[in-house]
């Protein structure tokens, strides 16, 4: 015999005050639904989401078990049996079981949407049917033909672009989703996933494809990968599996996942899923964005029609200028369709680790990527990336560089060689060790894409941040870092040593650039300047930048020197507009001293639209470079962080002189402390220029520069009057006015040659 029934093993009670249906679920490789399961009353009956019992307020059941060993030798077999409860029957017209009949109580988090297309309808028009939609990009999103290659279809302005899609047990998903550099801690996706499978799978084997020349795998990948998620819902009830032969393994499945397939499935391989869709299997398509045409789109749509399904994969990516991470390309969303798919939504148990900002942690690196980034596990096992903060390091392999960030260089092979170096220094140093993770609270636990912004302490005390700008491989990342200056302060010896990277610098020879005479200017969202000395007004007349020579400083209206609108930033550039040779004509009127121009980064300029740091002034810094004589080697561009701070860049020097030709201060969303204020106005006293530039997108912190001004004693200063041109900007956009309403001062608009004694 080899049929067993086991009466009254538990009692299952309603403690509650309303009667509830109970019914239950067995996930087990091993078993078929009619070999084990629970049963009360007749044995022959599962407890089942067909055969629910309604049990009421303070009442309770008897359940048996039945199980059927036949064919089944000794062994371990860990079946999950589930319990569920639900207010409604689940077997009666229109239940199904799992579901929520009314909106969760509490929802996942947001969910992240790193890299994803949009979804099309079968006709590969934009989807509207909200049946099929479980959930949207925010409405501030918008959808583009990131690889150019014209086949993406746009979305209508007032038309929710969907993510997430379901029909029948068909489920696209316009992302990988879940890989496991994915921020659970603070994103909601691998729960959201769960729901998923709780409310169509319901338990049981789940095959990940690595058949069809997929890039994102189920083992670890450097976080590329499924692992993580595999082992949550391993934890779950289920068993995640690879395979790479899925039309051969589908018969032992519940539930496939295919990522991005890179060559097409044969005409068998998509009969086979037909077939096993047919038969209650459930099918999840992950597609990806179409940035450096790295989707496979097409096989996905061909899989997509031939399981009938309502819906379609667009060949595109959907960008998020408001709802996002730090980039919009990584979106985040909220916009969840609560009526049609509640289960989807509810708040459970996730992964990821809840980190504190004022907390350090022992991590062991598992892999380095490059100089500046890192995988480290914790001690539970949960694997997180690091971007090492503070730092940079050149760009390895095809990832493109931006030069203009390095001092001093402009040979790219050269750089990607001295890439080469920085990264085995960083598996030298790094790669298996075991470390301190911490961070800095100014710069939060998180940067853009998610990873963890973190100092690394190595087992001898150092730290991993220092040491690899100290030995020449780094430069100094020119955030708010409340290290900045320290570290700035290591990078600059290594610079004047020609150590690492730095053996390929030399901003002497770097030729001159966009040095022409001044014949038209712009000024991104300025507002009105007042002052004793106008030399540029719009072309409707208000002043947008003031002189007080006396004083040694100028006040502009826009942060005319911000490198996104240049246009290998992806602005609309900046070759007709000679803002660098006017900034610095303007530096050189105010005052006679040397040395390098510092421009300030501690008061909540980095990263901020509407001011700049020396990380947004890269172009400026090239131009800089290229002003050299046969007496004067280049001008140099440096940050800092604080204006008091020593180390870091010095404005005055030991007896009192100015250490700095200029400091370039825009916008602060934060004050200068009273002893900054200080220090500026004694630099200005001493023969400085300071140059502020102002902002009217936020006239607000505006208010910051006028205890500074007070400090220094000073006339100029800025209103809170926006200046906008309708006729003449640049873009076509009225907020970036363009003028050639010079007035006097004709010095300021030559080209800028420096002399040897103003070098």
């Amino acid at each position: 015999m080899t049929a067993y029934t086991f009466e009254g093993i538990v009692r299952i009670g309603n403690q509650g005050t309303d009667p509830k249906y109970v019914w239950t679920s067995v996930a087990s490789a091993a078993f078929g639904d009619d070999e084990l399961y629970l049963y009360t009353g007749d044995s022959a009956t599962p407890l089942s989401d067909a055969s629910a019992v309604e049990v009421g307020a303070g009442e309770s059941i008897s359940v048996g078990l039945f199980i059927d060993t036949s064919g089944l030798e000794s062994g371990d077999y860990s079946p999950t049996l589930t319990v569920e409860a639900a207010d409604e029957d689940p077997g009666a017209p229109g239940g199904s079981p799992g579901s929520d009949p009314e909106p969760p109580e509490e929802t996942v988090s947001p969910l992240l949407l790193d890299s994803v297309a949009s979804l099309l309808d079968a006709n590969e028009q934009p989807l509207t049917d909200d049946s099929l939609i479980a959930a949207w990009a925010e409405s501030t999103a918008t959808n583009a033909d990131e690889d150019g290659n014209g086949d993406a279809v746009s979305y209508p302005d007032d038309t929710d672009i969907p993510v997430v899609a379901v029909d029948g047990t068909v489920v696209g998903i316009t992302g990988p989703f879940v890989t496991t550099d994915t921020d659970f801690a603070n994103f909601g996706n691998e729960e959201f996933l769960l729901n998923v499978y709780d409310e169509l799978v319901d338990g049981g084997t789940v095959l990940h494809d690595e058949g069809h020349g997929q890039f994102y795998t189920l083992s670890s990948n450097g976080g590329d990968d499924f692992q993580a998620f595999a082992d949550y819902v391993g934890n779950n009830g289920y068993s995640y599996e690879a395979t790479t032969d899925l039309e051969a393994d589908l018969a032992d499945a519940d539930a496939v996942t295919i990522t991005s397939p890179s060559n097409a499935f044969t005409d068998s391989e998509l009969d086979a899923l037909s077939t096993f869709v047919d038969g209650g299997g459930v099918v999840f398509l992950h597609d990806q964005s179409d940035f450096n045409d790295f989707d496979a789109t097409a096989n996905h749509n061909e899989i997509a029609a031939a399981l009938g399904a309502g819906f379609r994969f667009n060949d595109d990516q959907i960008l998020d200028e408001e709802n996002n991470t730090g980039a919009p390309f990584v979106p985040t969303t909220e916009n969840f369709n609560l009526g049609a798919f509640p289960g989807f939504f509810r708040n459970r148990d996730g992964l990821g680790l809840e980190l504190n900002v004022t907390e350090s942690y022992e991590v062991e690196v598992v892999d380095v990527t490059d100089g500046d980034t890192a995988d480290v596990a914790f001690p539970d096992g949960t694997v997180d990336t690091v971007r090492i903060v503070g730092i940079d390091t050149p760009e390895t392999g095809s990832t493109g560089e931006r030069l203009e960030e390095y001092e001093g260089i402009d040979d790219g092979p050269a750089l990607k060689d001295k890439a080469d170096g920085a990264t085995d220094y960083a598996v030298d140093e790094l790669d298996g060790e075991t470390v301190t993770l911490s961070f800095d609270e100014g710069e939060g636990l998180r940067g853009n894409f998610g990873r963890l912004l973190g100092f690394l302490e190595l087992p001898d005390g150092s730290v991993y941040n220092a040491n690899v700008i100290e030995d020449g491989w780094a430069r100094v990342y020119d955030s708010g870092l409340g290290r900045h200056d320290r570290y700035w302060e290591l990078e600059h010896t290594a610079r004047a040593s020609g150590d690492g990277i730095w053996a390929i610098s030399d901003p002497a020879a770097t030729p001159e650039i966009g040095d022409d005479p001044v014949e038209e200017l712009f000024f991104p969202e300025p507002v009105a300047v007042t002052g004793p000395d106008v030399p540029v007004r719009s072309e409707g007349g208000e002043p947008l930048v003031a002189l007080d020579a006396d004083a040694g400083v100028a006040v502009l209206g826009g942060p005319l020197i911000e490198e996104g609108f240049e246009s290998a930033e992806g602005g609309p550039g900046l070759d007709d507009y000679g803002v660098y040779a006017f900034l610095t004509n303007v530096i050189k009127e105010l005052g006679d001293a040397t040395g390098p121009v510092i421009v300030d980064g501690g008061h909540g300029q980095f990263a901020v639209d509407y001011a700049v740091s020396a990380e947004d002034t890269a172009y400026y810094m090239r131009y800089l470079e290229g002003q050299s004589t046969d007496e004067v080697d280049s001008i140099g561009l440096e940050g800092v962080v604080d204006l008091t701070s020593d180390p870091g860049p010095d404005l005055l020097d030991g007896s009192g002189e100015p250490a700095a030709r200029a400091l370039v201060l825009s916008t602060p969303t934060t004050a200068l402390t009273a002893d900054e204020r200080a220090a500026v106005a004694e630099f200005a006293d001493a023969g400085g220029a300071v140059v502020l530039l102002g902002t009217a997108a936020d006239t607000d912190a505006l208010g910051n520069f006028e205890g500074l001004l007070s400090e220094i004693g000073t006339s100029v200063g800025f209103t809170t009057n926006a200046v906008t041109d309708a006729s003449n900007n640049l873009d076509g956009d009225e907020v970036l006015p363009t003028t050639t309403n010079f007035d006097s001062f004709p010095e300021l608009f030559t080209a800028f040659t420096p002399d040897s004694d103003t070098g």
